[in-house]
C-alpha cells in the first residue's frame, strides 16, 4: 500500500521467544528480536516483532519490523508491516511500509510516518 520493500523473515536462533503455552501480561522491551507464539496482554518495544500463526497480541507494538501471522488487537508504529495470510489485525497502522498478504483479515485505520525506535 505505502512500499514495495522487500520483506525479511526474522531469525529465531537470534529471538526471544513467547511459547505457545505461555501468557505475559505486562510489557516486554527487547533490544532484538521477539517471536511470539503465545499470548500477550501489554506492550512491545523491539527490533522485530513476529506474531506467529496462533499468537496473540492484545496492545500496543513499537518496532522496526513487524510481522503479523496471527491476531493482533491494538496499535502499531512500525517502519515496516507484514500482514501475513493468517493476520487478523484490528486497531491503528503507523507505518513507512507496509505489505498485505492475501487472507489477511484487517480492521484498522492507516497513516504514513517515519518511525524512529527507541
Amino acid at each position: 500500500m505505502f512500499s514495495d520493500k522487500e520483506n525479511v523473515a526474522i531469525d529465531a536462533s537470534e529471538s526471544s521467544m513467547i511459547g505457545q503455552n505461555m501468557r505475559i501480561t505486562g510489557s516486554v522491551i527487547s533490544d532484538g528480536a521477539v517471536i511470539c507464539a503465545g499470548q500477550l496482554d501489554g506492550t512491545v518495544e523491539c527490533e522485530s516483532l513476529h506474531i506467529l500463526p496462533g499468537g496473540k497480541l492484545n496492545g500496543d507494538i513499537k518496532a522496526n519490523h513487524v510481522i503479523i501471522d496471527g491476531l493482533v488487537i491494538g496499535n502499531v508504529k512500525a517502519e515496516r508491516v507484514q500482514l501475513a495470510q493468517h493476520a487478523d489485525f484490528s486497531g491503528d497502522l503507523c507505518c513507512a511500509g507496509i505489505a498485505v498478504d492475501e487472507g489477511a483479515k484487517i480492521q484498522a485505520s492507516f497513516s504514513r510516518d517515519q518511525i524512529q525506535n527507541g
